[in-house]
């Protein structure tokens, strides 16, 4: 917490995973090279003019998600000028799940001017901190320097600990490649490999010696790879298997993990393959069961992927190993075995996928050993991350690869100035147009003489989603693009069948905004007249939706549209305006640090304040395939207003925050990493928010222009 290297110092807040650093929260703080403190910089802080309550307060955090100790010690120096009766006060503040510790020591009431004076605070340290903030806070008149801030867990010094090199970042032996190669794979080595991914991810995640960070478990497993893939029969492999891990020494703590309350749990993970007799042997069953039961550090798991839950970066302890080729055999088997068992023990929604996770391993282990080409590799990746059914998820390559893959065309091709949408009857209808060849209401049925619904489905395996409208939301976009600049297009317009060519996109004039047809916004539907508050939920500005309500506290309703991604403003805000009392609305479970795999409840989240002065009218929350996420969770809390209901059509189905990582060869993983549900397990992931009053435009609607979430809320409204 030095200052001699002059770093940087945030304004505002932190993020629950932000790196350490130092942030000032209220005043104004910066680096003095001046008033010294044996010839060491020291920090100035001093109040806001412009803040009336003239309170400063500035704070070093230390990310402690990962690290566990008994006691926290804090000391420094401070000293301070034109004090006027000014509180000053040191501590340490302790966040984690749902909790926060402070402990303090009170300057007291300083006036005048001072020289170095010291500081010390002692307390214990909580298994649940995973974050803490070293700060110094003051109100009043000051001018306030501070300096040799000095930290100690268990009397250890806080930077042996955020600084820590783990065994595995020494290892270096595969930097380069894994050397592995298998030329004639049988079923035999089918089958190794199946059991042999299964055993590798289950030590990765239960084995203590490998939790806490002792081996490279990539390079670990290219050091078993070529024994195991080669071993005659069943007798040899677990020969193999016994002697690998005894190679990691005995186990001489366990503890029981039994389940006391299942009611407690999302998901618990099924291990009952370690005891599968038809694949291990006794002495392997039993490694295997004492390992499971091993004892493990409650906060610690060094390869265990976590949520995110502010703006943090990718989990860079799964490398991506950038340089390696695709063409690495070894590195290819890594990729398969690194993304199944990431959802295996990291994801809390495996027993929802449509084709059953444990079946995948064995399945896509010929398309990972031995793919024709670099494109059949990259979609066997997307097809196994597509098989979590997960709206979150996304394997991202460079996108033009990507493009190149799936769509068989360029990254620079050109794409028809139109937007699409899917009717009620399942039509992909024109929903607006900036072209003279397509009209809105068009009904599209084959693009270049393919089916555009077969289109559809032959994306469906490289496009994850959760439910039906979210995958035709994401492939929409990608329909109406050509590398030629000419498309054959068969639709449907007026009840009659027609053919369109669209040629020369850069050349031709496109419709401007007045050349359109008549489409019906909001603000033409004359709300004000109707006492009809309307907020457009994704651009709201907290002020402004105070205002809109606190100032229309006799309208009839309210219409809060949810349909694109909502502010992270709107949620701070609207709850406090909509509800009478705090309302519990979702449940948080999430992954077991000591037992992966397994998701416990770990938050109830709640909504509003006691306010008897809150909106009476009618809420109406719009919602569809747009509505994901954040839009999901904050439609789950509007609806807790006393006369409410959720208008629309199916939305994304994918609630919780994301996590992701790397996979080899430089592609980014994402899908959801915390468990987010009704209160009571009810399922949301998939489903969506539970809708009230179902929406979705007809053809011809769409063709009239008509936004029918709209027209169904004044109906809900006013009747």
């Amino acid at each position: 917490m030095s200052f001699d290297n002059n770093p940087r110092i945030k304004k505002g807040h932190l993020s629950s995973l932000e790196l350490n650093g130092w942030f000032v929260s209220n005043g104004n703080a910066s680096i003095d090279s001046v008033e010294l403190f044996n010839d060491r910089k020291s920090l100035k802080l001093q109040n806001d003019p412009a803040d009336s309550l003239k309170i400063s307060q500035v704070y070093y955090y230390a990310n402690t998600r990962d690290i566990t100790g008994d006691s926290i010690y804090f000391s420094g120096k401070f000293k301070y000028k034109g004090a006027d009766s000014t509180s000053i006060v040191f501590g340490i503040q302790q966040m984690g799940q749902d909790t926060m510790a402070n402990a303090m020591t009170e300057i007291g009431k300083r006036s005048g001017d001072s020289e170095w004076n010291d500081f010390t605070i002692k307390t214990a340290m909580s298994s649940l901190t995973s974050g803490i903030n070293f700060f110094v806070f003051t109100t009043g008149n000051i001018e306030l320097w501070t300096s040799n801030w000095q930290a100690q867990l268990d009397k250890k010094p806080l930077g042996s600990f955020v600084n820590h090199e783990f065994s595995v970042e020494k290892d270096k032996e595969f930097d380069y490649g894994s050397s592995f190669c298998l030329s004639a794979p049988t079923t035999q080595t089918y089958e190794n490999l199946e059991v042999l991914g299964k055993v590798w991810g289950f030590l990765k995640y239960y084995h203590p010696e490998v939790a806490q960070g002792n081996y490279n478990w990539d390079y670990e497993l290219f050091r078993i790879l070529p024994q195991i893939a080669k071993a005659p029969d069943k007798d040899k492999k677990n020969k193999l298997l016994n002697e690998w891990i005894d190679k990691y020494g005995k186990i001489t703590q366990t503890v029981s993990y039994a389940i006391e309350d299942s009611s407690k749990y999302s998901r618990i993970i099924d291990t009952d393959w370690i005891n599968d007799e038809n694949l291990f042997d006794a002495p392997l069953i039993s490694k295997l069961n004492t390992i499971k039961n091993a004892k493990r550090n409650l906060k610690f798991n060094y390869y265990l992927i976590p949520y995110q839950s502010g703006g943090s970066s990718l989990f860079d302890r799964e490398k991506e190993y950038p340089l390696i080729p695709w063409k690495d055999q070894g590195y290819r088997i890594l990729t398969l075995y690194r993304l199944w068992n990431a959802v295996e023990y990291c994801f809390p929604y495996t027993e929802m996928t449509d084709k059953p996770w444990d079946t995948l391993l064995g399945k896509f282990l010929p398309r990972f050993v031995s793919p024709v080409d670099n494109e059949e590799y990259k979609l066997a990746i997307l097809e196994l991350l597509t098989c979590i059914n997960d709206s979150h998820g996304f394997v991202y390559v460079p996108r033009e690869d990507l493009e190149k893959t799936i769509l068989k065309r360029q990254s620079d091709s050109f794409v028809v100035p139109v937007t699409l949408t899917e009717s009620k009857s399942g039509d992909i209808v024109v929903r607006d147009t900036r072209t003279f060849e397509l009209e809105r209401g068009d009904i599209i049925r084959t693009i270049d003489g393919e089916d555009v619904k077969k289109i559809i489905t032959d994306l469906s395996p490289y496009v994850p989603a959760s439910n039906h409208p979210t995958l035709v939301r994401n492939v929409l976009p990608w329909l109406l693009r050509t590398d030629t600049g000419y498309m054959n297009i068969t639709c449907i317009r007026n009840g009659k069948e027609i053919q369109i060519d669209i040629k020369n996109f850069g050349q031709n004039r496109r419709r401007q905004p007045h050349e359109l047809s008549d489409m019906k916004w909001p603000k033409d539907y004359n709300l004000s007249a109707k006492k009809i508050i309307y907020i457009d939920v994704s651009t709201a500005e907290s002020d402004a939706i105070t205002d809109m309500i606190q100032n229309n506290k006799n309208a009839k309703g309210v219409i809060l549209d949810m349909r694109k991604y909502p502010s992270m403003a709107a949620y701070g805000t609207l709850p406090n305006l909509l509800l009478p009392a705090p309302q519990e609305f979702m449940w948080f479970s999430f992954n077991r640090n000591e037992a992966p795999g397994n998701y416990k409840l770990c938050s109830i989240a709640k909504a509003g304040s006691d306010n008897p002065d809150y909106f009476k009218g009618k809420v109406a929350i719009l919602v569809n395939e747009g509505t994901q996420s954040h839009g999901e969770f904050s439609s789950m809390a509007y609806r807790k207003a006393p006369q409410s209901a959720i208008i629309g059509s199916t939305t994304a189905g994918a609630d919780g925050n994301i996590g992701s990582f790397y996979l080899p060869g430089k592609a980014t993983c994402i899908y959801t990493a915390l468990g987010a549900y009704y209160p009571n397990w009810e399922q949301c992931q998939r489903k969506g928010v539970k809708i009230d009053i179902e929406v979705r435009p007809t053809n011809q609607e769409i063709r009239n222009g008509q936004d029918v979430w709209i027209e169904k809320a004044i109906e809900y409204i006013l009747k």
